[in-house]
């Protein structure tokens, strides 16, 4: 009966998905510029670290696994934000309706008395995934140009 309804609500899902990518992308790009800030703040520390004899590898790995720690606390953060917020949906609308006087999802026009809530693991996991992806990729180029610093020049022009 409400196909319509329906198909336009599984449009908004898609878009949302979308929307949610390239946020997700957008803090990817946070990532990479803080950890190429953190390179060149730390080119003394790193040259240090490699002229004791750390290997390429070995700090290259730093970086790679502060940013996969990154990608997890932070998808796993807004996991359980997300979740929780989903959960209190209606109890937030209602808290918004008495605020501002208006309804926040008018029954009349979505045939719903409150807003229904779906949650698909499948996507949570689909979401966190990516996250933590992005994040790590958002790391190598970092983690490359600490690994390559050659550690007299890291510490001549310190």
């Amino acid at each position: 009966m409400q196909g319509p309804l329906l198909a336009a609500v599984r449009l908004e899902t898609t878009i949302l998905n979308i929307l949610l990518f390239l946020i997700i992308a957008v803090a990817g790009f946070g990532i990479l510029a803080t950890f190429f800030m953190i390179v060149v703040e730390k080119t003394r520390d790193i040259g240090t670290l490699k002229a004791l004899g750390a290997s390429g590898k070995g700090v290259m790995s730093i970086f790679l696994s502060y940013g996969l720690l990154l990608g997890f606390v932070g998808s796993g953060a807004g996991l359980i934000g997300g979740l929780i917020f989903v959960s209190k949906i209606n109890e937030i609308a209602a808290v918004i309706e008495k605020i501002t006087g208006q309804e926040v999802f008018d029954p009349t026009v979505y045939y719903f008395t409150e807003i229904p809530t779906i949650i698909h693991p499948f996507t949570l996991c689909w979401v966190m995934a990516g996250a933590v992806t992005i994040a790590a990729l958002a790391s190598v180029l970092p983690a490359l140009r600490a690994a390559r610093m050659h550690p007299v020049k890291a510490l001549r022009f310190e």
